[in-house]
């Protein structure tokens, strides 16, 4: 989500839209130091349940869930509704370096099905951007599946260093300065999460992501120890590690985003610092529900 401010005395307070990933309590005290300001005092939380088989559940009631925001229990909400309809802005961001050489050539594959595959129906729009050496590049933005677009794709070749990092904070930078209430931003990235050369930090790519309500999912080809960075941004954001053996992408990610829900609530506490979050299910205790970690909240005078 983009940092907002606006002062008026008592009506200062936290507005989140959070998006899936599986919490639990002791991944939120690594949690990115970023503070949300807005004009209500209601906090707004996406999340999406599986049930034992990890199969999603597309039917629920404000009855099967409690939602715990720090030490506070909430079951009183003000609203439940389905976020299928909203917008979804994509940004397919490619690592082009020469540490993905050995499995480029199905990196391009996926990208250009990806593209060509889109649906482009509403007001969805896709973007695909490349990274290698000192400098990203658009390919393409909004159609991505003209014959111009899919030859620059199909045409890119693995060379140079690896500035993954420093293209990350591009892309949140470029994405936190035009915040959209109505869209859904997501990064799909396609990387072995090596860095090379970037200025830039994991910690600091997380922190600047963690500015936006983008939800960044990580695509590999293998589960080897360099995703380890990747599948923790991955998940703070409230995306995830997605390894590409077996896997649709685009079908995973617009069926877990149109099966999100989104409630609302009073914010319980206005206690300065962070909020941890979690959902519990109520009867079914089979249900996992899948959300961002939590959110910081900072009282503007």
């Amino acid at each position: 989500m983009a940092l907002l401010s606006h002062r008026q005395g008592w009506w200062l307070a936290v507005l989140l839209t959070l998006f899936p990933c599986i919490f639990s309590a002791s991944n939120t005290s690594d949690a990115p130091l970023t503070t949300y300001h807005t004009g209500t005092n209601e906090v707004r939380l996406a999340f999406f349940a599986t049930d034992e088989r990890d199969h999603l559940v597309e039917s629920l009631g404000r009855d099967d869930f409690a939602v715990v925001d720090g030490e506070s229990v909430v079951r009183d909400f003000r609203s439940l509704t389905r976020s299928s309809e909203t917008a979804l802005e994509i940004v397919v961001l490619v690592d082009t370096s020469q540490s993905v050489e050995k499995h480029f050539r199905s990196i391009v594959e996926d990208v250009s099905r990806l593209a060509t595959a889109f649906p482009p129906n509403r007001a969805d729009t896709l973007s695909v951007v490349a990274f290698s050496g000192v400098h990203s590049r658009i390919l393409c933005a909004g159609n991505c599946a003209d014959s111009a677009a899919q030859q620059r794709i199909r045409g890119l070749r693995a060379d140079g260093n690896t500035p993954l990092y420093d293209a990350m904070i591009e892309v949140a930078s470029n994405l936190a300065a035009r915040p959209k209430p109505d869209v859904r931003q997501v990064v799909i990235l396609f990387s072995d999460g090596i860095d090379t050369i970037s200025r830039a930090s994991a910690h600091e790519a997380l922190k600047q992501f963690m500015a936006t309500s983008a939800v960044v999912y990580a695509v590999s080809q293998d589960t080897s120890s360099e995703n380890g960075r990747l599948d923790d941004i991955a998940e703070a954001t409230g995306g995830r590690l997605l390894v590409r053996s077996g896997v649709n992408v685009l079908e995973t990610i617009l069926a877990e985003q149109r099966a999100s829900y989104v409630v609302t609530y009073s914010l319980p506490r206005r206690d300065q610092g962070f909020h941890s979050l979690r959902i519990l299910p109520k009867h079914n205790l089979n249900l996992q529900f899948h959300c961002r970690r939590g959110y910081y909240y900072d009282e503007v005078r």
